[in-house]
């Protein structure tokens, strides 16, 4: 009866979550990371990895600055053509591109992310319960997860973190089974190969997933089974894509990590993770005590969180911002789960000490005031805005489509990507204009009578000075300002 009814509140809230994510949710084509991965998708769709550069007459691809008509989210071919490759792994514009077949474009994003973000919970959820957890307590750690400012706020764009989150979560669950069913071992690197493909430091969820299934000659070799075609699909890809099965579109990444940076990453870690993943999380690593009675529980748990961080402790990014922790969160199950078992325990032994009522509620308040504390920073960060922050983009290509002329060269950098996936316009990127470049440029564009703009981000109008002008404001959308080169006073 207890089981049938937190499985009647677990529907209720993922069904009263996933009406939130549609009010708020904005996984549209924006900044560098959204608008890569849905240019990367439509490329997928057609069948092709590489795009050309829309260029300018007089200043050809090969001798313009390497990034002049590319847009964030993509970088040159190696092979010195006029064409450029996608940045980003391709395990969600694999995912956004056959959704896309079904809804269409407009709202593929919106619901693979809320897809995702729900099964997230849910498996947070069974997680727990494969842990011992109790039904209510694994209940509570799947409230814990939604609370969260950092899955909230990667709930509402399209970016790879709630995916990744998911499938390394799902990988765990099908590898637990994996050891009274082998088939489910084949379902576990299939899982790793999709996490893999979403974002490919989910390598490191093979760890966890080999000790839940035990390390058995045959269980290794079902997961490399399941997970072959994945790997084999992104050797593909980067082979067509850069010319090697193992190259990349980030390039030389091993440059981002630096061991001195581990000790102001280990100390933002822990002043944010309790806040954004609730206090509870401050018990977790209390689990190692319990090896001796829950060995393959606390090896699961220990080593999938531990994987996690201790990777991104040296990268230059993960202390950046809050929201930079959101590399962390594919590891956030284990975390919670594990706090979980440990004030599960706890509370335990204090009803068998002090059986009185208080007892029973000191855990209850407890609980939900850590619940609250993670819930009371979606305000003040504002995790819930970034959705609606994304589909300004898409305004502001709809104001370029109904005001400029057809033919017209836009200059822009935060707006490149969005620019290149809604508009045929020509795209010039505001950081490659040097002053030898920018007289290239009007040059070119004076002698073809092609109307240029620049569409400027509020910490991009600085450069508005270094670019070939004058200038005069045409319009805004929201914050977003857009400047009409005045020919007349030039």
């Amino acid at each position: 009866m207890i089981a049938s009814r937190t499985r009647i509140w677990l529907g209720a809230g993922l069904l009263a979550y996933g009406a939130l994510l549609f009010a708020l949710v904005g996984a549209v084509p924006g900044g560098s990371d959204t608008s890569g991965y849905f240019n990367e998708a439509r490329l997928f769709a057609r069948l092709k990895i590489h795009a050309a550069e829309r260029t300018l007459p007089g200043i050809p691809a090969r001798g313009a600055p390497p990034y002049l008509y590319v847009p964030l989210g993509f970088r040159p071919s190696a092979d010195g053509s006029a064409q450029m490759v996608p940045t980003y792994p391709p395990g969600l514009p694999l995912l956004i591109a056959p959704t896309a077949r079904v809804v269409g474009w407009r709202h593929a994003g919106d619901i693979l992310l809320v897809l995702h973000s729900l099964a997230g919970l849910a498996l947070t959820f069974a997680l727990g319960r494969m842990c011992g957890l109790p039904a209510p307590w694994s209940l509570l750690g799947a409230a814990v997860m939604a609370a969260s400012p950092l899955y909230l706020y990667t709930s509402l764009c399209a970016l790879s973190d709630v995916p990744a989150t998911a499938w390394a979560t799902a990988a765990v669950l099908a590898a637990w089974k994996g050891r009274e069913r082998p088939a489910w071992a084949l379902a576990a690197g299939a899982c790793v190969a999709v996490g893999f493909l979403v974002r490919p430091s989910n390598f490191l969820i093979v760890v966890p997933v080999a000790l839940a299934t035990g390390l058995s000659p045959g269980s290794l070799i079902l997961l490399g089974l399941g997970a072959f075609p994945g790997i084999a699909a992104w050797m593909a890809v980067n082979h067509a894509a850069y010319g090697g099965y193992f190259q990349s579109g980030y390039g030389a990444i091993g440059n981002e990590f630096h061991a001195n940076l581990v000790p102001g990453t280990l100390a933002y870690a822990a002043r944010w993770l309790p806040l954004l993943l609730s206090p509870i999380v401050i018990v977790s690593p209390v689990i190692l005590a319990l090896s001796r009675q829950r060995t393959r529980v606390v090896a699961v748990l220990a080593a999938w969180a531990a994987v996690y961080i201790g990777f991104y402790l040296p990268y230059r990014w993960t202390h950046e911002d809050w929201w930079f922790l959101r590399f962390l969160l594919p590891a956030a199950p284990a975390l919670i789960v594990a706090g979980l078992i440990v004030l599960q325990l706890c509370f335990e032994r204090l009803f068998e000490r002090f059986p009185a009522t208080w007892a029973r509620a000191l855990p209850v308040f407890l609980l939900f005031a850590s619940l609250g504390v993670e819930a009371a920073q979606n305000v003040p960060l504002h995790a819930w805005a970034i959705g609606q922050g994304e589909r300004k983009y898409g305004r502001v290509a709809d104001w370029l489509g109904a005001n400029v002329p057809r033919n017209s060269a836009i200059i822009a950098h935060q707006f490149s990507g969005a620019l290149f996936y809604y508009t045929d316009l020509t795209l010039l990127r505001a950081d490659q204009m040097d002053p030898s470049t920018a007289a290239r440029v009007n040059t070119s564009v004076r002698s073809g009578a092609i109307p240029l703009y620049a569409v400027l981000f509020p910490f991009e109008l600085g450069a508005l000075r270094d670019l070939p002008g004058p200038w005069a404001l045409a319009g805004s959308v929201d914050d977003v300002t857009i400047w009409r080169c005045d020919r007349a006073r030039m």
